[in-house]
């Protein structure tokens, strides 16, 4: 269950769902240099950096700190379910390497102006050889 001693009430899992929210909200800012007013809108702004199966549990996440505000929506919440969409949200994000993803970015781009340079000359030089230059 959780962490804390005694039983879970409703401002105790509401705490505890906030702070998972939170953690995932500050990984996604520094893993993923996303920002937003909320999970939801992070989870939006990262797109498809974020895999399937995790954008789904991180949707879960947010969706789950709003019924915990209300105490018969609240039920609703399966905290496992919840703790382990928290646990796959933050171990693919602690796997994300920044650094590598910029020094890919700046290979294909390097790689995408000298297929484009590539191309150009390829044509260069059939246009002249069209026109009996070479």
């Amino acid at each position: 269950m959780s962490n804390l001693p005694g039983p879970i009430t409703r401002t105790r899992m509401a705490m505890t769902m906030q702070q998972m929210v939170d953690e995932v909200r500050t990984a996604m800012r520094d893993r993923l240099r996303v920002r937003g007013r909320s999970l939801d809108v992070q989870i939006r702004k990262a797109g498809r950096r974020l895999p399937r199966r995790v954008r789904h549990d991180a949707t879960y996440l947010a969706q789950s700190v709003a019924l915990v505000q209300n105490p018969k929506l609240a039920r609703m919440v399966d905290m496992a379910k919840a703790r382990q969409a928290h646990r796959n949200v933050m171990a693919h994000l602690e796997s994300v390497d920044l650094a590598a993803q910029r020094r890919d970015a700046v290979l294909n781009l390097v790689a995408s102006i000298a297929f484009a340079l590539l191309v150009t000359g390829v044509l260069l030089l059939f246009v002249l050889w069209q026109r009996g230059f070479i």
